[in-house]
């Protein structure tokens, strides 16, 4: 995982933050909840 994402992913655990993303496979791992507004 890019040191970016990661970041990212553990800044939304640690608030209880939501990841609104595009790039789902990058944070799937992470346990953080993803929204992808483009999803079909």
């Amino acid at each position: 995982m890019p040191i970016k994402d990661s970041l990212i992913a553990a800044t939304a655990l640690a608030n209880d933050l939501v990841v609104v993303t595009r790039n789902r496979s990058d944070f799937a791992k992470t346990g953080v909840r993803i929204v992808d507004r483009f999803a079909t």
